[in-house]
């Protein structure tokens, strides 16, 4: 991969969590999209305080918008960058093809691809495998279906309450990290070609029939 990386975020746990990884790790975005939907008020003031008031932020191009709209389309579109790691408001769907097919638009699934795409994947894959994948992939108009940068691995957590908040989170932050440290090394190729498998949102009982193979 060349060029340099920039990042969107929105009010959720997940974009506070990689604004601060950038921070730790001390690399800098080219650029910060910033959805401000107005959701989750504390994460909300948090991130504001991160972007805005800390000085790693200084310089550093803060574009702000209350949706992911077509004026962040064409800001995107316009940009001289071409990697952007995302963490949109939830549900949020990119369908513009001429964005997905010019900028890299990185994505960590928590699930192993191309075997376990859609929503919840990580369910399907504790009941089906009982692991735990997180794969790095470069957007693309097939649901879950992009290049694919890496994959990791976890192993399973001893004890897990809040698969959907916390541990979900913490394995794609992982894959961040390694995303920011390796990232020159990297070299986007094909998924392997299977017939689709996508599984969607996870009914409650299949999420706790997941968490129960966890525990046995």
């Amino acid at each position: 991969m060349k060029g340099s990386i920039s990042i969107i975020v929105s009010n959720n746990l997940r974009s506070l969590e990689y604004l601060n990884i950038f921070i730790k790790l001390k690399k800098k975005p080219s650029k910060v999209i910033y959805i401000d939907d107005n959701k989750n008020l504390l994460i909300k003031k948090k991130i504001k305080k991160i972007i805005f008031q800390k000085k790693f932020f200084e310089n550093i191009k803060i574009f702000y918008s209350k949706k992911f709209s077509n004026q962040i389309i064409e800001y995107l579109l316009r940009s001289k960058e071409k990697n952007f790691i995302l963490s949109l408001p939830h549900g949020e769907i990119i369908r513009n093809n001429k964005l997905l097919k010019t900028k890299n638009l990185i994505h960590f699934h928590p699930g192993r691809l191309p075997l376990f795409r859609g929503a919840t994947s990580i369910y399907y894959s504790l009941l089906r495998k009982k692991e735990i994948g997180c794969s790095t992939i470069i957007m693309s108009s097939e649901l879950d279906g992009g290049n694919l940068l890496f994959e990791k691995k976890f192993i399973l957590p001893k004890k897990i309450k809040d698969i959907d908040r916390k541990y979900d989170i913490e394995i794609r932050k992982v894959c961040l990290r390694y995303l920011l440290k390796n990232f020159t090394r990297l070299k986007p190729k094909p998924q392997k070609k299977i017939n689709k498998l996508h599984y969607y949102l996870a009914h409650p009982i299949i999420r706790k029939l997941a968490i129960l193979k966890i525990k046995s």
